[in-house]
């Protein structure tokens, strides 16, 4: 079955904060160990997610903001060092053949979990946990749209497709469900090992073992608190933070999980704002009310040439693709040819110039630079040409204006006005189609593009983890869990089957290339820029370590060795 992307796919628009190619430092903020000398008195980080998490549950967190505090609460079995390495995390070591993790066939891994490892309130972490989370992944009634991401796990589809879809529902009876359940090919040998068992090789199935949806969770929380389970003074951490607050719509407040396994956190308060104006983010970093902030398009130049700010400054590139995605389940949208005109009629690079003041890269495809597979060559052929736009409109039958009214979806938060008004001047002025704007809060954005009620949506995709498994196959294979344009296209489905089981790298990617190639032909989406960050960083902010896995929170990954200096 397909695999899946952050896009990490990250539904939160084109302000989304996508995952980073690389790890960066920057002038006063580079990675240094503290000595105890200079610390400040009070450890307490503030930083802006921006907006109210979706949810907190590993099985169901899709969008940036979510996945960013989910990565403070938890930990999974494995984990990423600063060069996105795979490395330990619950379990002791990284499965390979070598080791005995890894079967000769490809289709066996065991997962030995280390055995000091525990919850926030003291009991131990163990291989149930990690089966249990798994399996209430999977369970239809779940409904997770990560669900898809672990499909090459034994008796995964069958469980998690067993009562169908809203359209086409599959009555299901419990003892039917609960043998699905049982049949699931993940299992807690004894308490510290876990054994999964796929139907087919998949070379990156260590990395899924690496993210968030199958962290592992306490049955007797979950199932006995109900939604109350999140709530603080109820939820129960295996990461390096416990929830302390959570003051709905405004803020969060992390402190350190006594019982973590690893190194505790330098950082004994880590409060995560929740400012969704990007101008008032910027104001409240100038005015000493938060740590870090994402610098505005607009205010880049001008603290460039502040010289205070400009040494504040901490720049790097995303492995993140921002691009306008159609339903191509629905008229005008289903014709090919009306998808590849629109996306002629975007000049990218007054995009990247006019809309995002020159942060980014222009990008015609969806596999950023920095990560295997990327090709500059590729989706050049749909570069800004307005006539031939026209003319394809023609051809698919709109000419003279007989394209009906479209509509673009946005979450209004951050830029996303600002690029959605963009693509109505664009389609308006080089189609000659009359464009309608509707912008929605974050949380109905959400529901509008996973229920597919949408026509164009301005959308952010990032890594889960740097290989193109992680982009293509979820994002639009057919049965994928985040296919929310609706596209389908059995060559591509085909080569991705291919890809994700073939172990030689370079036949691997030239299968990934050919993919990608598929997606350009069929304009399955107007690829628009690859990010970038800007961030502000206060110069007592130590050690905060910016990689290619970040979403929704700055140094999420390593927020544990962050740490303030005396200032």
């Amino acid at each position: 079955m397909p695999s899946k992307s952050k896009l990490w796919l990250l539904l939160i628009g084109m302000t989304a904060v996508l995952a980073a190619v690389f790890t960066s430092a920057c002038g006063d903020n580079e990675k240094a160990k503290p000595s105890g000398e200079g610390l400040a008195p009070v450890q307490e980080l503030r930083l802006n997610l921006g907006e109210e998490p979706v949810t907190i549950d590993p099985n169901l967190a899709f969008d940036g903001v979510s996945i960013g505090v989910v990565r403070q609460l938890y930990s999974g079995l494995l984990a990423f060092d600063e060069d996105l390495n795979l490395v330990p995390a619950l379990a002791s070591e990284v499965p390979s053949q070598s080791n005995g993790g890894i079967s000769a066939d490809g289709l066996t891994y065991t997962f030995k979990l280390r055995e000091d490892a525990k919850w926030s309130d003291g009991q131990p972490i163990t291989a149930a946990d990690v089966e249990y989370s798994a399996k209430r992944l999977l369970d239809p009634e779940t409904a997770s749209s990560y669900a898809p991401v672990y499909f090459d796990i034994k008796g995964a589809a069958e469980y998690a497709m067993a009562m169908g879809d809203p359209e086409n529902p599959t009555p299901v009876d419990e003892a039917t469900l609960a043998g699905l359940r049982d049949a699931v090919g993940v299992e807690a040998v004894d308490e510290h090992t876990l054994r999964v068992t796929l139907v087919q090789p998949r070379y990156t199935v260590v990395y899924l073992a690496a993210i968030w949806p199958i962290y592992p969770l306490r049955q007797d929380i979950v199932e006995g608190l109900g939604d109350a389970w999140t709530e603080p003074g109820k939820h129960v951490s295996s990461g390096p933070f416990v929830l302390s607050e959570w003051v709905h719509n405004d803020h969060m407040t992390l402190t350190p999980n006594p019982y973590w396994y690893g190194e505790q956190p330098k950082i004994q308060k880590l409060v995560l704002k929740m400012i969704g104006d990007p101008n008032a983010a910027y104001a409240a970093y100038l005015n000493d009310e938060l740590d870090v902030v994402a610098v505005p398009p607009s205010n880049i130049k001008s603290a460039e040439g502040d010289s205070n700010l400009s040494q504040q400054l901490v720049r790097s590139v995303d492995m993140g693709t921002l691009a306008y995605e159609f339903n191509v389940q629905a008229p005008p949208f289903d014709d090919p040819k009306v998808r590849q005109a629109f996306a002629m009629a975007i000049d990218r690079e007054a995009l990247v110039d006019k809309v995002l003041f020159g942060v980014g890269e222009v990008a015609y495809s969806l596999i950023p630079p920095g990560t295997a597979g990327y090709d500059p060559s590729v989706g050049q052929e749909l570069a800004y040409d307005p006539q031939k736009a026209r003319e394809l409109l023609t051809e698919a039958g709109y000419g003279d204006g007989n394209l009906p009214d479209v509509t673009i979806q946005f979450a209004d938060v951050g830029g996303n006005r600002l690029s959605a008004e963009f693509a109505q001047g664009q389609f308006e002025e080089n189609l000659g189609v009359n464009v309608k704007l509707e912008p929605l809060e974050p949380r109905a954005f959400a529901a509008t593009i996973m229920q597919g009620q949408f026509m164009i949506v301005p959308i952010g995709w990032g890594a889960d983890y740097p290989d193109p498994d992680s982009w293509l196959p979820q994002n639009f294979g057919t049965e994928g869990g985040n296919n929310l344009a609706g596209y389908s296209n059995a060559e591509f489905d085909a080569l991705v089957q291919q890809a994700v089981a073939e172990p030689d790298p370079e036949k691997r990617l030239a299968l990934w290339s050919q993919a990608q190639q598929l997606l350009v032909d069929d304009a399955a989406a107007i690829f628009v820029s690859y990010r970038e960050r800007v961030r502000l960083v206060k110069p007592y902010v130590k050690n905060l370590i910016l990689t290619g896995m970040d979403a929704g929170l700055d140094g999420e990954l390593f927020l544990t060795e962050t740490y303030i200096v005396e200032h």
